[in-house]
């Protein structure tokens, strides 16, 4: 009863205040299966966290900015769900069978429906690998089928608004437009064949397509991960064909295309949260966007990386670190002076990290008797030490296996700015840096690198 009364005493004020705009949604469920403490919601600066009660039930009222897709986790489960200002939303969910069982009802039931049924028709998709490595003929008729079966589900869908359903048109059409400029780079990676150039044919379909458009960047997420690919595409194409840097070149690329200082400091910052390299344009990068800024906390979180990275120019004496040996004892950088050091920072829990292990042990292999030391950095948490050890007898690994002392704040780890796995560092005879972001195992490139070094 007293939730009630204080929900009823909140519609009060709201409508006392505000008689021709709602800004909440009420939102609620039930859960089988569950043991979670927390229902997350979030995106658009909006997050919120709901209690489940011992039975699997939440309800919360939730006062929104904009209607538009948000985020719900659930322990490690997520889903995207459409909000609307004045709508109800129940969700009905077995936390076992997540995409499988969850339904929903309320005013916004059919636009949550159909993300839900969105979400099973991609897991029938043609695995992502292999879409990327098919002839471009093929790929082109493949990316075609998928974004056809997404707009006849969305078509089929009885009962959504014409909001959403305009709004979700657009969405479908930035993701093909963007499936379309991630093939060349993803065909490259692979395949491993990093001469490969995609026909202009490719991009025919869309020659006319915005991507300036500011309003758009704004209100959609899909739209912001689109230009981003397709100014990253271009830069590329830019650096290969005058070797020129590739960070200096994407930010001159958004600087010669946006006169709006905020979507071209926004695609700037991203770019360098990841892109930012300590080499001879660190310098140039840094004013251009320095100039460019528009928002005194990304200038400031750039600013903190800048300072990072100028330490680790190639020459300059590497960061040390002394750490605990697999084998046994306590290993330091000191001890492999008079060799080319090749650190291999990773996690067990790491996708991307383990996909590098047998492109690392082959490199191992057929660098052995090189005046080389491979190094594996494992930056695990202390309560999986003992998983780190398994992992690396069962798998087999060789060369020296170190485990950080403080995983992402061990000060070897944050000299280097290290913000994400793997990362790969070469370093000198004379403990110098060579590279602090040097090519991973599974890029060619490494070899040619480490034939020159020996």
């Amino acid at each position: 009863m007293r939730n009630i009364l204080l929900l009823l005493f909140v519609i009060t004020f709201i409508s006392c205040e505000n008689d021709d705009k709602i800004s909440f949604i009420i939102i609620n469920g039930e859960l089988i299966n569950n043991n979670s403490n927390t229902v997350n919601i979030s995106g658009n600066g909006f997050e919120k966290e709901i209690f489940i009660s011992e039975d699997g039930s939440f309800s919360d009222t939730l006062f929104l900015k904009k209607n538009d897709y948000y985020l719900l986790r659930i322990g490690r489960e997520s889903t995207p769900v459409y909000l609307k200002q004045g709508a109800t939303l129940t969700l009905m969910l077995d936390i076992e069978q997540f995409d499988e069982s969850l339904t929903y009802s309320g005013t916004i039931a059919p636009e949550n429906n159909y993300l839900a049924k969105k979400y099973l028709v991609s897991e029938q998709e043609m695995a992502f690998d292999k879409v990327y490595m098919l002839s471009q003929e093929k790929f082109i008729l493949e990316v075609n089928k998928i974004n056809k079966n997404y707009i006849d589900l969305l078509n089929a869908s009885q009962g959504i608004s014409e909001e959403f359903k305009q709004k979700e048109q657009k969405e479908l059409k930035y993701a093909h437009i963007n499936n379309i400029e991630n093939y060349e780079q993803y065909y490259q990676y692979l395949t491993k064949d990093l001469d490969f150039k995609a026909e202009e044919t490719l991009y025919r379909d869309y020659k006319d397509f915005n991507f300036n458009d500011t309003e758009a960047y704004e209100s959609s997420n899909a739209y912001k991960r689109l230009l981003e690919t397709h100014y990253q595409r271009i830069a590329q194409n830019e650096a290969i064909n005058n070797g020129k840097d590739l960070t200096l070149t994407f930010l001159e690329t958004i600087n010669n295309n946006f006169s709006d200082g905020s979507v071209k400091e926004q695609l700037m910052f991203n770019y360098l949260r990841y892109g930012m390299k300590a080499n001879e344009a660190l310098e140039s990068v840094y004013k251009l966007y320095k100039s460019s800024n528009q928002n005194s906390d990304n200038l400031s979180k750039v600013t903190s990386s800048y300072k990072v990275l100028s330490n680790l120019i190639p020459g300059k004496a590497s960061p040390k670190f002394i750490y605990e040996n697999y084998i046994g004892g306590m290993t330091n950088l000191e001890d492999l002076a008079g060799k080319i050091v090749y650190i291999d920072v990773w996690a067990t829990w790491c996708g991307p990290c383990l996909r590098e292990i047998p492109a690392l042990k082959s490199l191992e292999n057929d660098y052995h008797n090189k005046n080389i030391a491979f190094v594996s950095l494992s930056i695990d948490e202390k309560k999986d030490y003992q998983k780190w050890r398994t992992m690396v007898a069962d798998k087999e690994l060789t060369g020296i296996q170190l485990m950080a002392d403080n995983n992402w704040k061990s000060s070897f780890v944050t000299s280097y700015g290290i913000k994400g796995i793997p990362r790969f560092i070469l370093i000198d005879e004379a403990g110098n840096i060579i590279n602090s972001d040097a090519p991973r195992p599974s890029n060619p490139e490494i070899r040619g690198v480490l034939d020159e070094l020996l």
